[in-house]
């Protein structure tokens, strides 16, 4: 039926392009033409502001309510650098447009005829939203003239080409796995369906083998391993000094059996590896990080580094290996070895070059007051708290540095103490991640704020009978993923800054440091830090411009004579 695979493809991508609903553009000549008055000018100055705003071509965007819910949640008022009035206002104008000038848009199946076979089917489905799940796939095959019966890899692919081309789906790789889920339930449950099972059109790679496919001396060797760091003996001086968390074990875990698997995919024969010995003899040794860094263009990069020194180390204090051949397995894991964790990422640089701009440092450090007064203006009892709660966190971030775990973990009974007026936030080093004890004197402010809290709006949110100043709704701590979110959200949408709360650590650093390099060995010791050079590889990356400032004013000075020598 089609010639090639491009003219499949060709096709595939019009098929809801050309039978997609009206577009903003098409809805913005509507009213031009329909409309008059006040009325007529403020909407399309909205539309006009949403095209200069977002960037987007009206002519791409359906005139549909949720596709301009989906393009409005995608910036938030400060990040458009309007305020939120004038935001507030566009929004209202083209909901309003909408509703008076646009139409409600067809059902897929009534803009794309099904075929007889489709329609004949989806009649066989009792569970409605199973089929509503196959709508967007059987609109597409009669469009394309493809039967049921003929539903394949190539057809999954072209109707995830068609998905994206129409650009109003936003993630059509998952709306292509529930496809694929829904058709394959409806094989098991519905008489008559065709025998086809259908599996993701894209190619995967996936390395690691299930940890039950080796022989069980190495699975018996990888648990005795897991039971050494995770319960370490003090007077073994080969084991750590200190039991190591299960989830970093578990991690370590993945990559050895990771590399097991490159290793077999490299021609090692699985039954060869039989203990961990076995990953750490030199060819293997060398054959495997060969196959993870062909995946990185044969670059070191920080991945391999860690799978070298994790093997390296494993074998240096478990597997027992002579001096000779851990030299030999040093100096291939040296060359390897970009070690990360000593310099900031590349997108920790950028984000943090916000900062660069001294109107979202002030509007950062105000954040806290801000929100405050936002929440006790606002009416509603549980979102006044949630302002005050959020106040709170950004102010303690601000002034302690703290790691979200230990933040969400703040026990009222064990970690405040008050002492008249000052309030003082100890946590001991057993909840720290590198076992550093942590102490401060909260600010007045910060130390109101507290009070206030605790006393007033905490009381309101469920869990408040538990011992955290940021209680879960079961009693315990509030959820790393929930605070998380909720602090990005609240940077995004307040300040227009994309921002996470380990970054502030990074933030503080980069403020204080850059007015006052003298000032490193107290951002050190406020972050927690055993040793100053831990401070200046991971936080100080970014003062390069504020030293070269400070040269160049130095040298202007020498230059006109007004820096004189000490001689």
């Amino acid at each position: 039926m089609y010639r090639n695979k491009d003219e499949f493809e060709a096709r595939s991508r019009k098929t809801f392009v050309d039978n997609a609903p009206m577009s903003l553009r098409e809805l913005r000549g509507r009213i031009d033409v329909n409309a008059s008055g006040i009325s007529r000018r403020d909407m399309l100055s909205a539309l006009d502001s949403l095209e200069r705003l977002f960037g987007r071509d009206l002519g791409t965007v359906p005139a549909t309510t949720k596709s301009v819910r989906s393009l409005f949640s995608s910036k938030k008022a400060p990040e458009l650098r309007i305020s939120e009035k004038r935001y507030a206002n566009i929004r209202s104008c083209i909901v309003g447009a909408l509703r008076d000038h646009g139409e409600a848009p067809a059902p897929i199946t009534k803009r794309i005829p099904l075929m007889p076979q489709w329609k004949a089917l989806l009649g066989k489905i009792d569970n409605p939203n199973h089929r509503f799940a196959l709508y967007r796939l059987s609109s597409y095959c009669s469009h394309m003239r493809i039967a049921p019966r003929d539903v394949s890899t190539k057809v999954l692919l072209g109707l995830f080409h068609a998905l994206e081309a129409e650009e109003v789906v936003k993630d059509p790789r998952r709306l292509l796995k529930h496809t694929i889920a829904h058709w394959n339930m409806c094989g098991q449950r519905v008489q008559g369906w065709p025998r086809v099972r259908l599996a993701s059109p894209f190619e995967r790679n996936t390395i690691g083998l299930p940890l039950s496919k080796f022989p069980k001396g190495f699975q018996r060797d990888l648990r005795t391993w897991k039971a050494r760091l995770l319960a370490a003996d003090p007077l073994d001086i080969e084991a750590p000094i200190r039991p190591l968390k299960p989830i970093s074990v578990e991690g370590m875990e993945r990559m050895i059996v990771r590399f097991a698997s490159a290793l077999v995919r490299t021609g090692v024969r699985i039954d060869k590896i039989q203990k961990l010995n076995a990953l750490v003899e030199l060819p293997n040794y060398k054959a495997g990080l060969r196959f993870f860094l062909h995946r990185f263009n044969d670059e070191p990069n920080p991945y391999v580094g860690k799978l070298a020194r994790t093997l390296y180390y494993m074998a240096k204090h478990y597997c027992r290996l002579s001096p000779e051949a851990l030299a030999e397995l040093e100096l291939l894991r040296r060359r390897v070895d970009v070690d990360r964790n000593r310099q900031m990422t590349p997108r920790n640089r950028e984000r943090l070059s916000q900062f660069d701009d001294p109107d979202n440092v002030s509007k950062l450090l105000r954040f806290p007051q801000e929100e405050r007064a936002r929440g006790l203006a606002n009416k509603n009892p549980y979102r006044a708290t949630k302002c005050l709660e959020r106040a709170l966190s950004v102010a303690i971030l601000i002034s302690c540095c703290l790691r979200i775990q230990n933040l969400r973990t703040i026990d009222l009974t064990t970690d405040i103490r008050w002492v008249k007026d000052k309030c003082y936030l100890s946590i001991d080093g057993s909840k720290v991640k590198n076992r550093q004890s942590l102490a401060f004197e909260l600010p007045p402010d910060v130390a109101d704020l507290l009070r206030e809290f605790v006393r007033d709006y905490r009381p309101r949110l469920p869990g408040s009978n538990g011992p955290y100043l940021f209680p879960g709704r079961n009693g315990g701590p509030r959820p790393h993923s929930t605070m998380r979110t909720d602090f990005k959200d609240a940077m995004r949408k307040r300040l227009g800054l994309i921002l996470n709360p380990h970054l502030m650590r990074h933030f503080i650093a980069k403020i204080v440091v850059g007015k006052d390099p003298a000032l490193a060995v107290a951002v050190s010791q406020l972050l927690g830090h055993k040793r100053i050079d831990m401070t200046m590889a991971h936080y100080l990356g970014t003062e390069g411009r504020e030293a070269g400032r400070r040269i160049d004013r130095l040298l202007r000075d020498a230059r006109d004579g007004s820096l004189v020598s000490a001689a």
